[in-house]
C-alpha cells in the first residue's frame, strides 16, 4: 500500500513539474501538414510615469588670469590671431599666448609694442595723460586707434605696477 501512494505521489509530482514547465512555452500542433504556432498571450505593460528632473544649477568657477610665463595646454574657446610683425599671438581677454616650439603647448606672454587687437576686457581702466585717452589692463598701456576695420586697439607701452 506505501508503494502505491508513493508511486501516485511520484506521478503526481512529474505531472506537476511537466506542466508547469509547458505553461509558457510556445505550443505547435501538427494538423493536416501545416504547422500552427500558438504563443502565449502576453499582457501589455503600460508605459513608465514620465520622470520630471529638476536641473542641478552649479556656481561658475572663477579662474584668476595667468601670468606672463605660465605654460598652458589649450587656449581659451574665444581667441583671435593677431601679428606683432609676423609672429602670431593669440589674444583673449587681455593675454596673449604664443605657441611653444615643438610642443602642442602655448606660453603667456607680454605683448610686443604695435601689436593691433580687436577688444579690450571690461575691466580696463581709462586714463588721461597729456590729454590723450589711454587704456591700461594688466600692466599693458593701449591707445583706441581707427582701422579699416573699425575701432581697434594698439600695445603703446607698459606701466611701472
Amino acid at each position: 500500500m506505501k508503494t502505491k501512494f508513493t508511486i501516485r505521489r511520484l506521478f503526481l509530482v512529474v505531472f506537476l513539474l511537466g506542466a508547469f514547465m509547458e505553461m509558457n512555452a510556445q505550443v505547435t500542433v501538427v494538423r493536416r501538414g501545416a504547422v500552427v504556432v500558438r504563443r502565449p498571450y502576453v499582457r501589455p505593460v503600460p508605459p513608465p510615469p514620465p520622470v520630471v528632473r529638476v536641473p542641478v544649477v552649479r556656481p561658475v568657477a572663477w579662474y584668476p588670469r595667468p601670468l606672463p610665463g605660465v605654460v598652458v595646454t589649450t587656449l581659451p574657446v574665444h581667441y583671435t590671431v593677431c601679428y606683432a610683425g609676423v609672429n602670431p599671438y593669440y589674444y583673449s581677454d587681455g593675454i596673449y599666448y604664443v605657441k611653444e616650439a615643438k610642443t602642442d603647448a602655448y606660453k603667456v606672454v607680454r605683448p610686443p609694442v604695435g601689436t593691433i587687437v580687436p577688444a579690450l576686457p571690461e575691466d580696463a581702466k581709462q586714463n588721461v595723460l597729456d590729454g590723450k585717452v589711454y587704456f591700461e589692463f594688466q600692466t599693458v598701456i593701449y591707445k583706441e586707434i581707427e582701422t579699416e576695420e573699425g575701432v581697434r586697439f594698439e600695445v603703446v607701452g607698459y606701466s611701472e605696477n
